[in-house]
């Protein structure tokens, strides 16, 4: 996340001279880098609004290409044996406040512009993300956080790893990083402080360590792991396409979580048997203003990519700490208690029918799932329902064909909803348990505060008997009910939620095939047992240690816990 503002940096002293010129490289490029950034936003501008209006970053580039500026830091890092952070930001500083405060309206926008240009350069010093990221190489991103918005406009391809001070396991910047397959670690406080953007740095997601000019015996060590880890995902990929079927017969579907265009191939390759949960307000952020048509077409894309397996979308999951430029929702005092998900979509009842035809239109002809996000009432599920139907009415008015099969669902979030359960059931085809935010709100534990992280607990009681109530509900009305949540890619759990009665996941695309191994090595009468006699504890810590026994027993003695991980390791 980033600061609007920068405190001014500590003075901070090399010792030789290659360090010296290191830190006047860092500046060139932090310059560099920034120019060309300005110079994309300018031409995004000229297309969007017109040249008259882009000319307004003409200053900024001026700014930039002040010799100057570079002139005078340079010399300070070289007298005096700097850092560059401080006298770059010091003399910027000058320049602001000479011009801060003028009544002349000229003088007061060049400060705004000599702000805004400061700030940009102190984010590529500091090594955190800007709003239009450029890499030219791969790169591993280290950051104080990672929010939707700065991710989806990431260029996906040359990220290789994220670490970030923030968060937890169940942080958008780790669920994303596992819907990419790339490795993640977070709460690594202060780390954005201590690195500077081209330090080298070596990143284990296995084991949660990030290490800065890793030796060369560190590096040899991970390239053996990395090619034994390779040898044991291709031993699972042989069957990755073959059906996921408990020891007694029965067959658990497995599906994929996704919600960028660019996962289709993944989709394809994972051996998902539907995309069990595609949230499309990643693709809503990248492009708030997007008409309908363009909708349709991402939609559309996505569909034909995955054909003929069902794609359930999840209608936009605004709010929150998901905020498109121009939402008011962002100034609420608590936005996950406030205006987000299902409620904020009928709040706004042409952005909810524009996605809905969207959605429908781009259906035509095929499976299509919908479901509706953060569902507290059943009124809220009848409105909704009812807005579906008028979309339907108005296409096949326009000639457009329905889709052969519609399933509307609910995910269950709230511990309301899951409470009123069999009521609901009653107005959907099925259930879809979202177990992050099930989870911090049951046990009121926000999972992005790292100072109550350890609170955010996957098997306390409360939590279990919430999702046993769904799962009974759901088999009562003959509705299938799945989890998309990260619960349910946590492998020690899978043993306990099969008990459970669950036959529905929707894991990350990196780990279908692991989950469906997994799941054929299950004896669901061991599952049973170990259900009914869990759900009689009370403590979260008991739950985890006799689940993470029998998954050990279900699973093979290979199987261990990685330290500080929500998954199970295959040791070599």
């Amino acid at each position: 996340m980033l600061k609007e503002d920068f405190d001014e940096p500590e003075e901070e002293f090399v010792q030789t001279e290659e360090e010296v010129e290191h830190e006047i490289e860092r500046l060139r490029l932090a310059l560099e880098v920034t120019y060309r950034e300005i110079l994309k936003l300018q031409k995004q501008m000229e297309e969007t609004a017109g040249a008259e209006e882009a000319e307004i970053f003409e200053t900024h580039l001026l700014i930039i290409q002040d010799t100057t500026i570079f002139d005078h830091v340079t010399r300070q890092v070289r007298d005096r044996k700097m850092r560059v952070d401080a006298p770059f930001y010091s003399y910027m500083q000058r320049q602001i406040q000479a011009l801060r405060g003028k009544s002349d309206p000229y003088l007061r926008e060049r400060f705004l512009d000599i702000k805004d240009v400061t700030q940009r350069v102190m984010r590529h010093l500091r090594g955190e993300l800007l709003e239009t990221p450029m890499f030219d190489h791969p790169v591993i991103i280290v950051a104080h956080d990672l929010t939707p918005s700065d991710t989806v406009q990431l260029d996906r391809r040359m990220v290789l790893a994220f670490a970030v001070e923030t968060g937890s396991p169940v942080s958008h910047a780790a669920i994303i990083a596992r819907s990419l397959g790339v490795p993640a670690v977070v709460r690594l406080t202060g780390i954005s402080e201590q690195l500077h953007s081209g330090d080298p740095v070596l990143l284990d997601g296995d084991r949660g360590v990030l290490t800065a000019f890793p030796s060369a015996e560190a590096l040899s060590d991970l390239q053996a792991r990395q090619v034994r880890a390779k040898e044991r995902r291709q031993e699972t990929d042989i069957a990755r396409d073959k059906p996921a079927i408990l020891k007694n017969g029965e067959r658990v579907t497995v599906g994929c979580n996704a919600e960028f265009l660019d996962e289709v191939p993944m989709i394809q390759a994972c051996g998902a048997e539907e995309v069990g949960l595609f949230r499309t307000e990643f693709l809503f952020l990248a492009r708030p203003d997007a008409e309908e048509g363009w909708q349709e077409r991402a939609y559309r894309e996505v569909m034909d990519g995955v054909a003929p397996r069902r794609v359930i979308f999840r209608t936009l999951d605004l709010g929150g700490d998901k905020v498109a430029s121009g939402m008011d929702a962002a100034a609420e005092p608590n936005p996950f208690l406030g205006w987000r998900g299902l409620r904020l979509s009928l709040g706004r009842p042409e952005m909810f029918r524009a996605q809905l035809r969207a959605l429908l239109r781009a259906g035509a002809g095929r499976r299509l799932g919908l479901m509706f996000p953060m569902v507290t009432t059943v009124e809220e599920v009848v409105e909704a329902r009812k807005r579906v139907d008028a979309c339907l009415a108005e296409l096949s008015q326009e000639g457009v064909p329905p889709p052969t099969e519609l399933k509307v669902g609910a995910m269950i979030e709230v511990p309301g909803a899951a409470l009123v359960a069999a009521q609901l059931a009653q107005h959907v085809d099925f259930f879809s348990l979202g177990t992050n935010d099930l989870i911090q709100y049951t046990l009121a534990v926000d999972r992005l505060n790292e100072r109550v992280a350890d609170l955010y607990q996957p098997t306390h009681p409360a939590v279990l008997q919430l999702i046993h109530r769904v799962i009974q509900a759901g088999n009562a009305a003959g509705i299938p009910v799945g989890m998309c949540g990260e619960m349910a890619s946590d492998f020690r759990l899978v043993p306990l939620l099969l008990g459970l009665g669950l036959r529905d996941f929707s894991v990350a695309t990196a780990q279908v095939a692991r989950l469906k191994q997994l799941i054929r090595l299950c004896d669901p009468a061991a599952c049973a047992a170990l259900a009914e006699r869990v759900l009689q504890m009370d403590s979260a810590s008991e739950v985890l240690t006799v689940t993470l026994e029998v998954a050990q027993e279900q699973f093979g003695r290979s199987a261990q816990v990685a330290a500080g991980s929500s998954r199970l390791m295959w040791q070599d």
